[in-house]
């Protein structure tokens, strides 16, 4: 793993999933990359340096900005990760993609909440577009991530071809932290599928990835998302990890799995998405 993405609100959310990839980052060689959005709908890239001087808010934003993100990074200290500043002016999910993408980031690490957060608020609108629109994996995160309880990550699936390159995608945090994976099927009255089948889909799906350690697990419940967080707060999970089939083209976006286990449990969510 070489480049952690982390999205700068300097909201408490923020500041957890900084630490959390500071974490993370210190199991290897990683740099971070912080990112600041000044949002603006302006197609501001698009503009040249006179029509911006015609924007004197957006730029003392984006200065302002470039200080407080520049006293953010001193402030916290981190001694053996190199850490990168960026201020982008735009729309927040699309730059955070963009820059991910730039970067060729291995990881995006992003706050369930943003600046304005209240209790019993559904996740971030932000947090959901980037989980839509960035190609890096993301994980978003409700605390700090305590690694030792990350040595145990539950990914959660149907278990079929499409995902698989989801799942490939997701090794390397899963070997950086050393972390053993229990797959997961969950059996729903709706979507039931003998034990035999699930548990010959798993071994497939397992197939070429022997330097992991992976066990196989079915689990029974009235609904999917709540079996996959019962499941996992039962086996002391640190990390769940969904393969999302999140479509940037869909234009009337559904809320999905993904979201919906972030929203109910306090344990960090890794999706990867998949066409």
């Amino acid at each position: 793993m070489k480049r952690i993405v982390v999205p700068i609100d300097f909201s408490p959310y923020s500041e957890k999933a900084f630490l959390s990839a500071v974490k993370i980052a210190a199991k290897g060689d990683a740099s971070i990359t912080c990112i600041n959005v000044v949002n603006t709908t302006v197609d501001w890239k698009n503009l040249s340096e006179k029509e911006k001087a015609r924007h004197q808010e957006i730029l003392d934003r984006q200065s302002e900005a470039i200080d407080k993100l520049k006293a953010f990074i001193i402030d916290h200290k981190v001694k053996h990760n190199p850490v990168e500043a960026v201020v982008e002016v735009g729309i927040p999910a699309h730059c955070i993609a963009e820059t991910a993408k730039k970067q060729m980031a291995d990881l995006i690490i992003i706050g369930a909440y943003g600046r304005g957060y209240e209790e019993g608020k559904f996740i971030g609108s932000t947090m959901q577009k980037v989980l839509r629109f960035a190609d890096s994996p993301v994980l978003a995160v409700k605390r700090v991530v305590d690694r030792r309880a990350m040595k145990k990550m539950v990914f959660a699936s149907l278990f079929n071809e499409d995902s698989r390159p989801a799942f490939v995608r997701m090794k390397p945090l899963i070997k950086s932290l050393g972390a053993s994976v229990y797959f997961l099927y969950i059996n729903t009255p709706s979507k039931f599928t003998n034990s035999g089948k699930a548990e010959e889909l798993m071994r497939k799906y397992g197939s070429g990835n022997e330097d992991l350690i992976i066990h196989r697990h079915i689990y029974n419940h009235d609904e999917a998302e709540k079996g996959i967080i019962d499941f996992s707060e039962n086996q002391k999970a640190g990390l769940i990890g969904i393969a999302s089939n999140t479509r940037k083209s869909n234009s009337s976006y559904q809320i999905g799995v993904t979201e919906t286990v972030l929203y109910k449990t306090e344990i960090p969510v890794l999706s990867v998405k998949f066409e």
